[in-house]
């Protein structure tokens, strides 16, 4: 089961609109909250899997094993940076 994790708080603006939204479709804020996040997520998947592509073969790794580190890790690619002399070969063929 997925875990639970906080956001911060929305801006008044925001919790207002959501509070009215929940209420008038008889959902809870958090399960809103949750549907909306899910819905996004599925929006930009495939995005998503192109930036994971990316950084994947820039790191000499699948997007499988990318996936795998990121879900061990968070910081991965904080850790893990591509070589600048990657980003300057991936600059000079593109001329």
């Amino acid at each position: 089961m997925p875990k639970r994790f906080t956001i911060g708080p929305l801006g008044e603006h925001d919790d207002h609109w959501l509070t009215v939204w929940a209420a008038l479709i008889g959902k809870s804020k958090a399960a809103l909250a949750t549907s909306i996040v899910g819905l996004r997520v599925k929006q930009n998947k495939e995005s998503i899997l192109e930036l994971l592509e990316y950084s994947a073969k820039h790191r000499g790794m699948t997007a499988d094993e990318l996936f795998n580190a990121l879900l061990t890790n968070p910081r991965f690619l904080e850790d893990n940076p591509i070589a600048e002399s990657d980003e300057e070969d991936e600059f000079s063929s593109s001329r």
